[in-house]
Parts: C-alpha cells; structure tokens; sequence
C-alpha cells in the first residue's frame, strides 16, 4: 500500500543515502513494508535484521566497552567484529555495500544509536537503515541530527486509504474541489469511502484485511489484537510500577476523550492520583507513540509554543479506528457518516481531525476560556493563527469561535470542518472532512 513518507526515504536516496536512515513509528503503522518496499525498489537487493527476535545482536551490543580492563568488558572495534561475523553467518556474506541493511526493532537494543553510528564509520560504503517501535529521541540521536535522518511514521490518511481503494481520479476531484463543485454522484462515492476508512482507521493490517473481501466483520478483531499488543507491549517495556500506571492511563484515553473536559485528568485514572506520580508513565505512551499530546495555550500569541500551559494537555490516542473499539463501538450496515462523526461526543470526529490535521499542518493546540468556550485545534499558518470549529452536528456551543475572535482579533479566518463542500463565508473557509490534505 502507497505511503506518502516514501517520498521522504526516496530524498535521502537522492542525497546520495548520507548517514543513517533511522524509521520511528509505533507498532503496527507499517515501518517495516514500507522500508523493505523502498529498498526492493531502488536497491539490487535488501538484507533484514529483526533485533526483536535476534538476541544475539542485542547481547553483543550491549556488552560494556573495556573502560577499566575488566575481563567481561570488550571494545567497541570487537563488538563491530562480532556483528560482521553474525551478518556472515545469517546471510552467507561479508559484503553488503551493494544492498539496503536494515536493522528492525532497535528500541529493544539500549544505546542502539550510539553502537550504530561508530558500526557505520567502521562501514562508510554500507547503506544503514535502523526502525524502532518507539516514537523517542534520545538526546544522542537529537545532537547527531547530520548523521541520522530521522523519519517518523503514522497510520494511514484518508489521502492514503483513497489511493489503497484505486480511488485516485475521486482524489483528483477533491483536489479540484476550490475549482469545480463535485457531483452528488462522485461526492456519494468518496463519502462511502470516507464512511469505511472511519471504521477501518488508518492501521495498514486493519485496512488491508478489510480491503481483501471488503468485510466489515473482520475490523474490530483486527484492531482488538493490536489493542491487546499494545498493552503487552507497555507491560514489557517499562518496569512493573511504571507500566501499571501507563497501562492505567492507557485506558483512560478513550472514556476522557468522551467528556467536556478542559484538560486530561489524573484523577479519573486514579482517585488518588497526582500528574507528578504519573508524568513518567504519560511520557511512557508517548514514547511509544501510542498515545499522542495535543497542548493547550494560555495566550494566542506567536508563537504558540512560548506560551503553552506545561500543566493542562489533552491525550489522544495513536488511531481512530482503535478508539471506536476501544470504546467498543458497534459497526453495522445502519450506521452512517454522521452517526459516527457525533458517536461518542464528538470523540471520533476529533480524533479523527487530530490526525489528519496534524499530518498536513504540524503542530496543533487548543484554547479554552470561561465556562464554555473551547477551541478544538489551532494551527499557524505563516504569520497568522487559524482556529478550527466542528460542524458535523447543531453546534450548542457555536460561540466558541467567536469568542476566540473577540479575544484575539488579529485571527485572520477560521476553518471550519464539516461534511459540505469547500466554500468561503466571509472569513470561515468550510473544508469537507474528506479534504483535509488539499490544504
């Protein structure tokens, strides 16, 4: 299946494959396809490490360089040797200059990136590929930021899933859309994939076990089993103390998602819970990238970032089909677009903004103010800021936006995100939901 990022893997080819290709996503938003679907097109061949599985290269790794001459110490120049010799045995060569060399799952090797970029000047004509399960940079990768090229990877867009359904000349009518009206009968199509992809949501293995008979019945196992991986995999990553609290707040996300809330509350995690018990162990879904942060913003003022309030964030979590199963929502032939962009208090339909939002503009916030004022997502686009309004229902709270503007009314114009077709009133520009990307 098509992912947009390879167009950020085929820049770092062009540039000649300078350093370390370093690919960070959760598990399960298809890292590793898509690298080994790159290499098999632009190299005469690709060789493939899971380090997940293969103990012996996180034994070797691991093993403390000779520092103080103890025996069981051993020197990096003799770590380096050890792994050629393991790479000979597995692939029956020594030479891998020619290929892609790809080492999966380095999140469970400590210090990967540090072994990994003195194995690459030991090997300058070795084109390096790392992919770690964890969406963390460490203070090394971000200092060494010459030698890694770092590429972060998400589920799939709307755009994607379009292009997964041989849906490109509808894609080429939404892009069109400022243009050109779509008809009701193409409009009726993307709507009913639209419709589908809210179901599915944007994990590759969902979608491509809904695409291979289009059955709908096969969904909620699907996203149950990586719901269940999730939770194994926090459980195994941290210690016991900090992964009973991460696997707590885990599953707080979807119900606060559900509720007013002016930010995510420790509370409803745990009665007797406080942020500083619990920071480490958000930090820890983060990290993972199972969960995702949207902060809030005391002023809307430029920047954004120089005036977050560190204390009041609101969680999402990394997909919004598993929110829908997470909350354990039913799927049948009765239900329709709009039921389930207002199913669960607009939860869906934000989590579902978030993430397509997030992938074409970058950083999001919110704004809250009063009793009742509450803006969803704001972004900077150039010199202005751009608050985004929810319409995919009667909107009791319709003022939000316009208290927004009252306090800062430098706002150029809002956007607001709705099920009608692309249209300017005033200084509202109306974006379908299906047509985030062309903005």
């Amino acid at each position: 299946m098509y992912r947009d990022v390879i167009n950020n893997l085929l820049a770092w080819y062009e540039e000649g494959h300078k350093g370390i290709l370093y690919v960070k996503g959760a598990y399960g938003v298809g890292k590793t396809w898509t690298v080994k679907d790159f290499a098999k097109a632009y190299y005469n061949d690709l060789k493939s490490v899971d380090c997940y599985k293969n103990a012996a290269f996180k034994n070797i790794i691991t093993r403390k360089i000779d520092k103080d001459n103890d025996e069981d110490d051993v020197s990096i120049e003799t770590k380096i040797s050890d792994v050629d010799f393991i790479l000979e045995q597995h692939f029956g060569t020594h030479d891998f200059s020619d290929c892609l060399l790809i080492f999966d799952e380095i999140q469970n090797i400590p210090d990967g990136a540090e072994f990994f970029l003195e194995y690459s000047k030991a090997h300058p004509n070795y084109n390096i590929c790392l992919i770690s399960s964890s969406m963390n940079v460490t203070e090394f990768e971000y200092t060494h930021m010459d030698i890694f090229t770092i590429i972060r990877m998400r589920p799939m867009t709307f755009e994607e899933f379009m292009i997964a359904n041989q849906a490109n000349e509808l894609l080429a009518l939404i892009e069109n859309d400022k243009n050109k009206k779509i008809k009701k009968d193409d409009e009726e199509k993307i709507l009913s994939l639209l419709r589908d992809y809210m179901l599915t949501g944007g994990m590759p293995g969902v979608i491509k076990a809904f695409l291979k008979d289009r059955d709908y019945s096969v969904i909620k196992p699907e996203q149950q089993k990586l719901l269940d991986e999730y939770e194994k995999r926090i459980r195994k990553a941290f210690s016991f103390a900090l992964s009973q609290r991460a696997v707590r707040i885990w599953a707080s996300v979807p119900s606060q998602l559900t509720h007013d809330n002016k930010k995510f509350m420790y509370r409803f995690v745990d009665p007797n819970a406080r942020a500083r018990e619990y920071y480490n162990a958000t930090q820890c879904l983060l990290d993972l990238g199972f969960a995702r942060k949207l902060p809030r913003v005391k002023e809307c003022v430029l920047p954004l970032e120089d005036h977050i309030d560190e204390k009041s964030f609101e969680l999402f979590m990394i997909d919004h089909g598993l929110l829908r199963t997470a909350l354990k929502l039913d799927i049948n032939d009765e239900l329709t677009l709009t039921d389930i962009f207002t199913e669960a208090n607009g939860a869906v339909a934000e989590q579902y903004l978030f993430q397509e939002l997030s992938h074409k503009v970058g950083f999001l916030y919110y704004w809250v103010s009063g009793a009742t004022a509450r803006v969803p997502f704001i972004y900077e686009s150039e010199d202005n800021l751009v608050p985004v309004d929810i319409r995919f229902k009667i909107n009791r709270k319709a003022q939000n936006i316009k208290s927004f503007r009252e306090k800062n009314q430098n706002t150029e114009f809002s956007l607001k995100v709705s099920l009608e077709q692309v249209g300017l009133n005033g200084k509202i520009l109306n974006v379908p939901a299906y047509g985030i990307h062309c903005l």
